[in-house]
C-alpha cells in the first residue's frame, strides 16, 4: 500500500532522501539511463506508440517536497492505494518493480506498462516505464518512492514547475508560448538518452549546453574531467574533497571538487558567481547539469512539444554564492553503520580530525542509525543550525571520540 511522505517540508530540508546510499538520487538513476538505452531497443516493438493523448486543460498536481525531489500521489490503474512518484526532468519514467507485480503489470523485461496514471486528477494513457532501479533503498529511510516521472513521459506536454506554490501543471496545450516581459525565452533541444530540456549558457565567456535537472541539487555540476581546464582558465575559489561528496554509479573517483565561478549567464539572467559541483559522470551522460538549487528560483513552463522554455524569476529570487558547511558526508555502509563518506579539506570536519571511513556513533546525543540519517543529513545542511555534535569511531585507531563542529564558510 502506498504511504504518505510525512511531514516531507520540514523533515527532508535536504536530498537525503534523494541520495538514499549517497547524496542525490538523480545520478543514481542517470546511471540506470545507460541500461535503459538497451531497453528501450527491446521493448520497442513490445507495445505499440501510445500516440495522442485526450485533450486536458493545464491541471494544478500539488506537490510535497523531499529536498530537491518533487513529490506527487498517482493512482495506477485505477487503484485504491496512492503512490508517491517523483517527477524529475533529469530522469526517465520508473515504477517499482514489487508495485508493478503488486498492481499485474503488464511486463516485458525491465519494461512495463501502465494503461492509466490518474496524478491528482490529471490521467495520463499508455505509461511506458523501466522497472530496474531498486526504491526498496528509500524504505530503508522511512519515506517510500515508488516511481519517477521523467521526461520521456513528460514530453507528451506542456508542464509548469511552480516552486514558491508547490504546484506542477500538465497541459495537453501545446500551443507556442507567448512569453511576458519577465520572462526569459529559450528554445532547446532534448538529450538523446532521457529527453531531457538541453539549454545554452555561459560560465566566464564560455559557452555551454547543460541539461535541466529539476532532481539535482548543486546549481551546476560540470564533469570532474573538466576541472585543471577551468581552474587554469578562470578565476575561481575551490575546495577539493576527500573520499566523495557526491559519487555517481559506473564511474571511478576517488574526489570531488566545489567550485566558486565567476560569471554565469543564461538568457538575461547574469549572475556574478555560481557554486559548482565538479564529479565524475556516468558516460552517458556526462555533460554540464543545471540543478534545483538555480531553477527554484523561477517559475519555469516547459513546452516539450514546441521545444520551448521560459523562466519566471520569482521576486526574492537568490542564487547561492558561498555554502556553509560542517564540511562532512555521512553514508551507510554495506554492515548498515553510519560514516563518513567524505569531508571537505580545510573544514571544520577535517580540522577537528574527522576522515572518510570513520563511524558515526551519535550525533547531538542520539543514537545514528540507517532511519535517522535523514534526521543528521537535516542537521549538517540546515544553516539556521550552525553547530553539531558527533561521537566517532575512529576507523583506524578504534578509539572514540566526540565532535563538536561548528560550520563555517567554505570559501
Amino acid at each position: 500500500m502506498g504511504r504518505p511522505v510525512d511531514d516531507a517540508r520540514h523533515l527532508f530540508s535536504v536530498p537525503a532522501l534523494l541520495r538514499t546510499l549517497r547524496f542525490a538520487v538523480t545520478p543514481v538513476l542517470l546511471a540506470v539511463l545507460a541500461v535503459g538505452v538497451v531497453s528501450i531497443a527491446l521493448s520497442a516493438n513490445a507495445e505499440e506508440d501510445p500516440g495522442p493523448v485526450p485533450s486536458q486543460a493545464g491541471t494544478g498536481v500539488p506537490f510535497e517536497t523531499l529536498r530537491h525531489l518533487l513529490i506527487v500521489k498517482v493512482a495506477i490503474n485505477g487503484s485504491e492505494d496512492e503512490y508517491n512518484f517523483a517527477v524529475d526532468t533529469g530522469a526517465l519514467t520508473f515504477v517499482d518493480k514489487n508495485v508493478a507485480g503488486k498492481l499485474l503489470l503488464k511486463q516485458k523485461g525491465m519494461m512495463a506498462k501502465i494503461d492509466s496514471l490518474n496524478v491528482s486528477g490529471f490521467m495520463i494513457h499508455n505509461v511506458f516505464c523501466f522497472t530496474n532501479f531498486d526504491f526498496g533503498r528509500f524504505e530503508v529511510l522511512g519515506a517510500p518512492i515508488h516511481g519517477l516521472i521523467g521526461s520521456n513521459l513528460m514530453e507528451r506536454y506542456r508542464m509548469t514547475f511552480d516552486f514558491k506554490s508547490q504546484y506542477i501543471a500538465f497541459s495537453s496545450d501545446t500551443t507556442s508560448m507567448e512569453p511576458a516581459d519577465s520572462a526569459m525565452f529559450f528554445t532547446f533541444r532534448n538529450h538523446p538518452v532521457n529527453s531531457a530540456p538541453l539549454v545554452r549558457f555561459e560560465v566566464g565567456g564560455r559557452g555551454l549546453e547543460g541539461m535541466i535537472d529539476t532532481g539535482q541539487p548543486y546549481p551546476l555540476v560540470l564533469p570532474l574531467g573538466d576541472f585543471e581546464e577551468y581552474r587554469d582558465s578562470l578565476a575561481m575559489d575551490f575546495v577539493k574533497s576527500r573520499g566523495l561528496m557526491e559519487e555517481w554509479p559506473m564511474t571511478k573517483a576517488d574526489h570531488n571538487y566545489l567550485a566558486r565561478l565567476e560569471s554565469f549567464e543564461l538568457g538575461s539572467t547574469s549572475i556574478d558567481t555560481v557554486i559548482c559541483l565538479f564529479g565524475e559522470l556516468p558516460p552517458p551522460l556526462s555533460m554540464p547539469l543545471i540543478g534545483n538549487d538555480f531553477l527554484s528560483q523561477f517559475k519555469i513552463v516547459i513546452n516539450y512539444p514546441r521545444d520551448e522554455i521560459l523562466l519566471i524569476p520569482y521576486e526574492d529570487a537568490k542564487f547561492k554564492s558561498n555554502f556553509l558547511s560542517a564540511g562532512l558526508r555521512p553514508d551507510i555502509s554495506e554492515e548498515g553503520q553510519v560514516i563518513v563518506k567524505g569531508i571537505w579539506e580545510g573544514s571544520p570536519a577535517e580540522r577537528s580530525g574527522v576522515k572518510p571511513g570513520d563511524i558515526i556513533l551519535s550525533f547531538n546525543s542520539v543514537k545514528a542509525t540507517p532511519t535517522n540519517l535523514i534526521e543528521l543529513i537535516n542537521i549538517l545542511e540546515d544553516d539556521a543550525v550552525r553547530s553539531v555534535s558527533i561521537e566517532i569511531l575512529d576507523a583506524v585507531e578504534g578509539s572514540t571520540r566526540e565532535v563538536s563542529l561548528n560550520k563555517a564558510l567554505l570559501f
